[in-house]
């Protein structure tokens, strides 16, 4: 039987004691002198750069830190569980035992590549967080530079354009849907253009049929633990009294008689709805209209068009549909004034020929 003579080349490291700035030691070990020098040399620098080298800090722990202190507080709760998801779904699982000095460019890169396939805006949603974390870890000393390459673009389908729906879609979805809590979700965003989340927090007080004005004052936000009710609209706009339609007060009107919660959209325990109940009411208005991708926004984003076609000005549409700024109200307009142009100038040329 054949000996093997060969044996493991066993090192002799080398090591230098630092005294840092702050009183403690730093302990710098290398397999060379030339190694040795070279990382004395970069815990200087680092040092020199204010950063803290003998730093233990996990990118899981202080990512925990920065949510609390710099996203939390200034959050709305469905802001809050979006970053939640981003974190606990798709950074923390490939970098988050990782300590913060350690983290590379090329760890960045694994994350987004773990995105292709994903859409736009999940992967805008990851690099912004990534990008803030790392700002603010550099900030507080713990690095020197982020490692998130400026030049990092994200890739994905980017989110389709809306379109508004006809004025014949709309009459074939008030047609077809029949359950009544359906129904009114439906009449209610298709004659305010109010948010999904005011819509579902509208109380029968809130719908004034003498003035007939409905007043925006609240919003829902839908969670798995339940639903939150908030006086905190989406924006300071969004306080606001919209007028009531012939048609949606006649729904209102008999609605009414026939309720006895003070939600004018509840469940059977008289509570405001939930996730679930939500989701199941909203299929029976998307499966009657298979032919189009219909959204509680798109409901929203129709009401808005229609304002514009009736001749209203922007100030007047900025009000009633809640923006903060008039290029929020401008940026359907645009779309709006493109689609009738395009549609003028089909007809300009067959008047033509």
């Amino acid at each position: 039987m054949a000996t093997n003579n060969t044996q493991t080349k066993k090192y002799q490291y080398k090591r230098k004691t630092l005294q840092l700035p702050n009183g403690e030691r730093k302990e710098v070990y290398a397999k060379t002198q030339e190694e040795l020098d070279d990382k004395v040399m970069e815990v200087r620098i680092l040092t020199h750069s204010g950063v803290d080298v003998c730093s233990e800090e996990t990118f899981g722990h202080f990512a925990q830190m920065w949510y609390d202190v710099y996203k939390k507080p200034y959050l709305r709760d469905k802001s809050q569980e979006m970053v939640k998801y981003i974190l606990n779904q798709h950074i923390l699982p490939v970098i988050g035992g990782y300590r913060l000095q350690d983290i590379t460019p090329m760890q960045i890169q694994a994350i987004m590549s773990g995105l292709v396939g994903k859409s736009n805006s999940l992967q805008s949603k990851v690099l912004i967080n990534l990008r803030s974390i790392f700002k603010a870890a550099q900030e507080n000393g713990l690095i020197v530079r982020s490692p998130v390459s400026s030049m990092l673009k994200p890739g994905g389908k980017k989110t389709q354009e809306k379109t508004a729906l006809t004025p014949q879609e709309c009459e074939k979805l008030i047609e077809r849907v029949r359950n009544p809590r359906a129904k009114t979700f439906l009449l209610i965003a298709l004659n305010t253009g109010m948010r999904r989340g005011e819509i579902l927090a509208l109380k029968w007080d809130d719908v004034d049929f003498e003035k007939k004005l409905i007043h925006v004052r609240r919003n829902a936000v839908l969670m798995r633990g339940g639903t939150k009710l908030s006086d905190e609209l989406k924006t300071k706009a969004g306080r606001r009294d919209i007028p009531l339609t012939e048609t949606l007060e006649a729904h209102l009107l008999a609605e009414k008689k026939r309720t006895h919660s003070q939600y004018i959209l509840a469940m059977q325990n008289h509570q405001p709805m939930t996730v679930s109940s939500y989701k199941s009411m909203w299929r029976l208005i998307e499966r009657e209209l298979p032919e189009r991708h219909v959204t509680a926004h798109i409901l929203r984003h129709t009401y808005i068009t229609r304002l514009f076609e009736a001749g209203l000005d922007i100030k007047e549409i900025q009000y009633l549909a809640g923006h903060s700024s008039v290029d929020m109200t401008l940026r359907v307009y645009t779309h709006y004034d493109r689609a009738s142009r395009e549609q003028t100038t089909i007809e300009k040329v067959r008047a033509a020929m």
